[in-house]
């Protein structure tokens, strides 16, 4: 029963501490792109073999003084003034280092995503190590041996299987030069978050009809409304996974010039929507999915597009127009990331 009830006040002890610690560090290291470390922002505390140092420096005064030995005291005080120089010499390492990061990265889910963080210093630093300061992000240590004067990069590594908007907290930047006996640290907050999009996940025959129904539209009509027809001729293009056969230039596939897609004038004006509504699952993250591929497919081929993932036409947050290019996929993705 001690036990537990000593367990259980442990808890609320160390959130109370924590909740302190993390507002005395809003106010005193704010969230901002760039940080120089200084007086005002670098803690500095002994290591594990600093206490054993100084709990052997306070034996060896302790036993000078029992036996009125001056060798001994000398030597006590001789450890005592290298304890303090290294304390000196620590700070002098770590301060003076100035830390740039952007703040958002944006990717798919399951594949590894590099937080930048750019070093600048005007003399030489030596151990300057780097993660992520929340411990459910599992973040390794990266780590600069020589960091000479001039300008160098750190990149640490997010990953993450949920798609959606992801906070990253702050991150640590420590250093134990020199001899180990103190640790120089800093907790800065370059207000990190990623953008993760949901893993595309491709649209194959057979796979687009929802259980008990037969009549479920096929994969041509997510890629395209129109239809060939006696229009005029416009253009060829890459032909992409998915798209009607109907379209293959034959001619050139026969003499082996590559798998192109014949486009007439009238379908140039008509308009292309991917809708959440339309595709084939039950399950919304796998619709999510299919429509990441989508985006990609199309915009990889240069072809116009919109994104309804909502069925008010008015709402502009969840329905994007129709556009092509690379900025028009990432404003798609962002969409599908952040989708409730």
């Amino acid at each position: 029963m001690a036990a537990t009830a000593k367990f259980s006040l442990a808890r609320p002890v160390r959130r109370f501490f924590q909740k302190h610690f993390e507002r005395w560090l809003a106010r005193r290291i704010p969230s901002q792109p760039e940080h120089q470390l200084n007086s005002s922002n670098i803690m500095i505390y002994p290591t594990r073999f600093g206490l054993a140092y100084l709990g052997f420096v306070v034996l060896v005064f302790l036993l000078g003084t029992n036996y009125q030995n001056n060798i001994i005291l000398l030597f006590s005080y001789l450890l005592a003034s290298l304890f303090i120089s290294v304390m000196l010499h620590s700070f002098y390492n770590f301060s003076q280092l100035r830390f740039y990061s952007v703040a958002k990265q944006q990717g798919y889910a399951e594949q590894p995503l590099y937080f930048v963080i750019k070093i600048t210093t005007e003399k030489t630093h030596y151990d300057i190590n780097a993660h992520f300061t929340d411990k459910a992000l599992n973040s390794q240590v990266e780590k600069i041996e020589l960091c000479q004067q001039g300008s160098h990069e750190l990149r640490l590594v997010y990953r993450t299987l949920q798609r959606g908007k992801h906070w990253l907290g702050r991150v640590t930047v420590f250093s134990e030069y020199s001899l180990g006996l103190f640790k120089s640290k800093s907790i800065l907050d370059f207000g990190h978050y990623a953008i993760i999009y949901p893993k595309a996940k491709s649209l194959i025959s057979g796979q687009y009809q929802l259980s008990g129904q037969a009549d479920e539209p096929s994969l041509d009509s997510y890629q395209s409304t129109n239809s060939v027809g006696t229009d005029d001729f416009s253009e060829l293009k890459s032909f992409v996974r998915g798209e009607s056969k109907a379209r293959t230039a034959w001619k050139q596939l026969a003499k082996g010039q590559g798998h192109y897609s014949k486009h007439y004038q009238a379908e140039q004006s008509q308009l292309q929507w991917l809708k959440l509504s339309e595709m084939p699952s039950n399950d919304v993250e796998i619709q999510l999915a299919y429509l990441s591929f989508l985006i990609g497919e199309l915009t990889a081929s240069n072809q116009s597009f919109g994104l309804q993932l909502s069925a008010e036409l008015s709402n502009q947050s969840m329905n994007i127009s129709p556009n092509s290019g690379l900025h028009h996929q990432q404003a798609c993705l962002t969409a599908l990331a952040l989708y409730s």
